[in-house]
């Protein structure tokens, strides 16, 4: 997952300037690490270690992005964690790739230390710190090994360059191999596992991949901003990035050059990479040229609607759209600012009222007014024709027990043209709708014509 959307129960902080986002598959992933462990403080203790020890080695790459003039972010998720930031220099990415392994050594030191300082009193002392130094120590060390998508994989990346990528990925290979080999022989089916997995990616990589040779400077292309756009709406975004980079080679430093740059991000979100698009944001210079609304749907698409949510609110007043309105109310409905959300609905002048009567719909819906919020849903609909609101308006429907106008409301959005399947069958809301015939009726046809 780009950090695109957040799934539900995710945790959201922030560490100064640096937003973190744990997932609760982290949680779970940490707590089957230490499945072994039969007690429960024990396995409480080692959770927490390894959340602790984790976030460090991200911040240990957050801090040296950050030196390096980056923006970051962080995300805990099912495989470890990521940081987040902007495409860096060669050696600026090895740095960034070996601050993480180093955080965690530093901070596994000074544990040894205050171990002896503070010796363990107890078992659960004793433990809390073999958990640290396992975590961060022995972790670290396996992290260095020069197998992507591990530290020392990317280092090797770097220190090998892109006209010999290939023989970094042929040593990740052999790396992994090895590592393999040495588990069998000590019974470790899960180290062999997971560098079995990790080698044989790096090998379709090396299959795959040709390493970099010089290419001739493209010939300048007249009118490439403008045209890049237009292929973008067009849904051409190799065409529209292509274009982009042309002018942003061809532009001046200033007002040129970002507006390549807010082409580049927008071909970034179109193609569903929200850290790409940030990172060409955060390269306007000055920062405060980016464009608002530019930032707060690259924020959003990662999952961070409290970032997002200023800049949302500062495009409606600076490039007032009925985009940006829309994308303002519905994160200050997301923030339970409701009164604002209501105020910015109604006084916005809205070209479409089925925009408007969908917004007024969610903000009704989130203060549980079904009733009105099934109203206003059937209203957009029959103003715009959209399945989204045939569909919400059932979901009302549903939510406020009258099955009967919920089946109507559904039947009408699958005959739109709604087919998330998976939405109508996991709903809660939609069990008594889901066993009306007319419905199970729709769902097998949708799925045989599927």
């Amino acid at each position: 997952m780009s950090i695109q959307s957040s799934p539900p129960l995710t945790l959201h902080f922030s560490l100064g300037r640096i937003p973190v986002m744990v997932e609760p598959t982290f949680w779970l992933v940490a707590a089957l690490l230490g499945m072994a462990i039969r007690d429960m403080k024990l396995l409480l203790l080692w959770v927490a270690v390894v959340f602790v020890s984790v976030l460090i080695h991200e911040l240990g790459h957050a801090v040296a992005a950050i030196a390096m003039g980056s923006g970051v972010a962080i995300r805990l998720y099912s495989f470890g964690g990521l940081c987040y930031h902007q495409p860096l220099g060669r050696w600026q990415s090895v740095v960034v790739s070996l601050a993480g392994p180093f955080a965690g050594f530093l901070f596994g030191g000074l544990t040894y230390a205050l171990s002896h300082v503070f010796p363990p009193t107890s078992v659960l002392g004793l433990y809390f710190y073999e958990f640290l130094w396992f975590a961060n120590i022995y972790w670290g060390l396996i992290n260095l090994l020069p197998v992507p998508p591990l530290d020392g994989g990317h280092v090797a990346l770097g220190v090998f360059g892109p006209t010999r990528r290939r023989m970094a990925l042929l040593l990740g290979v052999v790396a992994a191999g090895a590592v393999v080999a040495w588990a069998l022989s000590q019974r470790s089916i899960y180290l062999s596992l997971l560098f079995g997995w990790m080698g044989f990616q790096c090998y379709q990589a090396y299959s795959a991949t040709e390493d970099l040779k010089p290419q001739k400077p493209q010939k300048p292309e007249p009118e490439a901003l403008s045209r890049g756009w237009q292929a973008l709406r067009s849904g051409n975004e190799s065409e529209a990035a292509r274009l982009g980079h042309l002018a942003l080679a061809a532009a001046r430093p200033g007002e040129e050059s970002n507006a390549a740059r807010d082409l580049l991000a927008w071909v970034a979100l179109a193609d569903g990479n929200a850290r790409m698009a940030l990172s060409h944001l955060e390269k306007v210079d000055p920062p405060q040229a980016a464009r608002p609304f530019s930032l707060a749907m690259a924020y959003e698409a990662m999952g961070l609607p409290d970032r997002a949510l200023p800049h949302a609110l500062a495009a409606v007043e600076k490039e007032p759209s009925e985009a940006g309105a829309s994308l303002a109310v519905r994160l200050l409905v997301g923030a339970r600012r409701l009164d604002e959300a209501e105020r910015l609905a109604r006084e916005y002048t809205w070209k479409s009222p089925a925009t408007r009567d969908s917004l007024l719909a969610l903000l009704a819906a989130s203060r549980e007014d079904f009733d009105t919020a099934a109203a206003l849903y059937a209203a957009a609909f029959e103003s715009s024709g959209r399945a989204e609101d045939a569909y919400q308006a059932a979901l009302c429907h549903a939510r406020a027990g009258r099955t009967g106008e919920a089946t109507e409301w559904l039947e009408r959005a699958i005959q739109e043209g709604y087919d998330d399947l998976e939405a109508i069958s996991e709903e809660p809301a939609f069990a008594e709708v889901r066993q009306m015939p007319a419905i199970a009726e729709r769902l097998s046809a949708v799925k045989r014509s599927g």
